[in-house]
């Protein structure tokens, strides 16, 4: 469920702490009835972190699966030697 708390609930910064501690979610926090920002807990935060960067290796895996089997693909003693020799490492 949705916590959303008005602005001025700010105020008393204990309180508001211990509503995005214990919400289950992030708290929206609104302005004359209309959605001002989001907060969360630190949790919660990495928590979506880590799962935006999972989703951005899937689809790095999904981007590499899709290359192998339209074959392109190169072979890597090949690639290296050519880059050796380009430039001149």
């Amino acid at each position: 469920m949705t916590v959303c708390v008005p602005i001025k609930d700010l105020k008393d910064t204990t309180t508001f702490a211990e509503t995005v501690a214990s919400a289950r979610g992030p708290v929206i926090v609104t302005r004359n009835g209309k959605d001002a920002f989001v907060s969360m807990s630190i949790e919660e935060y990495e928590s979506m972190k880590l799962e935006a960067a999972r989703s951005r290796l899937y689809q790095a895996m999904d981007r590499a699966e899709s290359d192998f089997a339209e074959g392109r693909v190169h072979d890597a003693s090949e690639t290296v030697a050519s880059l050796e020799a380009r430039y001149g490492v």
